[in-house]
């Protein structure tokens, strides 16, 4: 059952800020990560969080569900996790079969270190992130809505590890690199409540959505119009990316899709009803980043600058926020 909506939000402006106020009783100095999770809540994506220990990847997720006011679940992936773990199984009770579900009959799902588990498994959530079901004996069984998979993965460990392939890759909409905070927030995370080593305030964090919350703010989403001078934009963007020296393979169809889900989310949170070149720009790194493969000595980075400075901008554009 979702949690009872306990703090209102004017807009989604409002919500935009309610939400970084809440998740910051816990975590601090991630405003810009707050904000793009909260995007790809609305815009039905998945993230992938990386970073070194202890940058508050888990505390990110475990905040970010209750403030969406979300059933949440999480699964601690090793090297011995099997596919029915997160999917579930058939069993016989009392002479007749029953379905145990897995963890991702959920609404938010932290897969933490999905990169420590090998690909049979992580194979058993990419039909969930991208079907919103799961098949269990040729029986499909629908996932609730919404679902949001949080995956975090540790860029610096390598003993028993298994890197994402490409197509799981895709089915992210944003990959988030999270850093350490800087020097005045590390200060202020002194003066958080902690029992021990743990925080102590995660129950303090208020829903702000809930699940009918959330598909409301969905529909405005869905309701932005997307010009169509700027989805030619998305997509000459994505071309582009194929035809840059040291990419191997460019972006997919499926990003420029991403692309505009996210644009419009950004839109939306920014207090605007359609889509601009600007939003374009500020969530492309996160969509498009994960994406590129690449010649070795090549940057991912450098790459999207180029194709951001060749690509010319329609002239229809406001200023950001």
């Amino acid at each position: 059952m979702a949690l009872i909506v306990e703090a209102p939000y004017d807009s989604l402006v409002d919500l935009r800020e309610r939400a970084k106020e809440e998740i910051s009783k816990v975590v601090i100095g991630q405003d810009r990560a707050v904000e793009l999770l909260l995007v790809a809540a609305l815009a039905r994506g998945h993230v992938l969080l990386e970073g070194p220990p202890g940058s508050a990847k888990t505390l990110l997720a475990r905040a970010t569900a209750h403030m969406l006011g979300a059933r949440f679940k999480r699964i601690q992936f090793t090297p011995d996790t099997t596919p029915a773990e997160l999917t579930g199984m058939n069993m016989i009770r009392a002479g007749e079969p029953v379905f145990l579900p897995g963890v991702v009959f959920t609404n938010v799902l932290l897969a933490d270190e999905i990169n420590r588990t090998p690909p049979r498994t992580q194979a058993a959530l990419l039909e969930a992130m991208q079907e919103r079901q799961v098949t269990i004996e040729g029986r499909a069984h629908r996932l609730p809505d919404p679902f949001l998979v949080i995956a975090t993965q540790n860029p610096f460990e390598h003993v028993d590890m298994f890197e994402l392939p490409e197509s799981q890759l895709d089915r992210f909409l944003f990959k988030i690199e999270l850093d350490y905070a800087d020097a005045e927030s590390e200060y202020e995370m002194l003066d958080l409540p902690h029992k021990g080593v743990a925080p102590d305030m995660l129950g303090e964090v208020r829903p702000l959505l809930g699940v009918v919350g959330l598909d409301r703010a969905r529909e405005e989403l869905d309701a932005t119009e997307l010009p169509e001078a700027i989805g030619r934009y998305m997509v000459a963007i994505a071309r582009k990316s194929r035809n840059i020296p040291g990419v191997e393979l460019g972006v997919s169809s499926r990003a420029i899709i991403h692309l505009a889900s996210a644009s419009k989310a950004n839109a939306r949170l920014a207090g605007r009803d359609e889509v601009t070149v600007e939003d374009v720009r500020e969530v492309a790194p996160y969509v498009l980043r994960h994406r590129l493969i690449l010649e070795d000595g090549v940057s991912e980075d450098d790459v999207l600058r180029i194709v951001l400075e060749q690509v010319p901008a329609p002239e229809r554009s406001i200023a950001y926020r």
